[in-house]
């Protein structure tokens, strides 16, 4: 399967629809008055004289029930992400690095996963409450930054496919990473001008990797190239006066800066929350997109209350 048939059998259990068929010498009216219903969330598909719609039964639960069951598939989803979805991404990762292939298809299932898990909460940090620290940085790391932009977008309205392809995009922010030196990357101590050059290049190279791979969003193209150009594209990689950078890419350089100084890393101790907020805070306007900075530092607040009382001024 595609990434665009995954999407579409997603969309149909959307409508309450578990199977669909279609019968000879069906006409164009009937396939458009299936994509029109189909684009409308409130819409009702109905089966017609040469297509017929099986449904899904949903029972009516009350409220109590549905938030109990929300709550635990929160903590089972991310009691699992050490396990079972980080074997996932491991698999995928280690597809690109020995055979130079990306299988978007197991990504995009997870991201779908988190995405059925926030969109169940009114409060779309509620899901991140319970999320731990583990040590397997290098894909820990794109998990995190995915569930927080999927919690930014989701803050601002956003839904449908461009939330799904915004949290794709953040899961392979650093795909790139996969082509550079071992010894750069996991190097305990600072990086020398030279190492840090080769560094630098993760971006470029995640974005050649991205764009030749089958059923990626475009999206995540220009996340990898782009989410270390900060808001003031004093960043890299160099570009052209007047670039406009994706929304996104301001999104994941914002979940990159928390989720990387809020990890306990060979080099040095994680910072606290309170210290991490009032950074972003600092950076917004340079470094980091100052609406959506001072927005994320809201959402983390919420999680954070007691630790997490960032300067409102800045």
């Amino acid at each position: 399967t595609s990434l665009y048939t995954e999407r579409c059998a997603r969309l149909l259990r959307s409508h309450g629809i578990g199977h669909i068929k279609f019968f000879n010498n069906l006409s164009d009216d009937e396939l458009l008055q299936l994509v029109t219903a189909l684009a409308c969330r409130e819409a009702s598909v109905q089966s017609s004289e040469h297509l017929r719609v099986g449904r899904v039964e949903i029972r009516y639960r009350n409220k109590g029930e549905a938030i109990s069951e929300s709550m635990s598939k929160v903590g089972k989803l991310l009691d699992d992400v050490s396990s079972e979805e980080l074997a996932k991404i491991m698999e995928v990762y280690e597809a690109v690095s020995k055979k130079g292939r990306l299988h978007v298809v197991g990504l995009s299932e997870i991201v779908s996963d988190f995405i059925g898990i926030f969109t169940k909460h009114s409060d779309p940090l509620l899901a991140l409450v319970p999320l731990r620290e583990m040590d397997e940085y290098t894909f820990t790391h794109s998990l995190n930054v995915c569930m927080l932009n999927l919690a930014q977008a989701t803050s601002l309205g956003v839904s449908g496919p461009l939330l799904h392809d915004i949290g794709l995009s953040a899961m392979l922010h650093d795909i790139g990473k996969l082509f550079l030196p071992e010894e750069i990357l996991n190097k305990p101590g600072r990086l020398d001008d030279k190492e840090w050059d080769i560094l630098k290049k993760h971006s470029s190279k995640g974005a050649e990797f991205l764009v030749k791979s089958p059923g990626v969003p475009r999206m995540a193209v220009t996340n990898a190239f782009e989410h270390h150009m900060r808001y003031d594209q004093r960043g890299y990689p160099t570009v052209k006066d007047g670039w406009q950078q994706n929304m996104a890419s301001h999104m994941t350089a914002i979940s990159d800066v928390y989720d990387a100084l809020r990890t306990k890393r060979p080099y040095r101790t994680p910072m606290e929350v309170k210290e991490v907020l009032d950074l972003v805070l600092q950076l917004s306007g340079t470094q980091l997109h100052p609406l959506l900075a001072k927005n994320f530092v809201r959402l983390i607040e919420k999680v954070h209350p007691e630790d997490s009382h960032a300067s409102s001024s800045a």
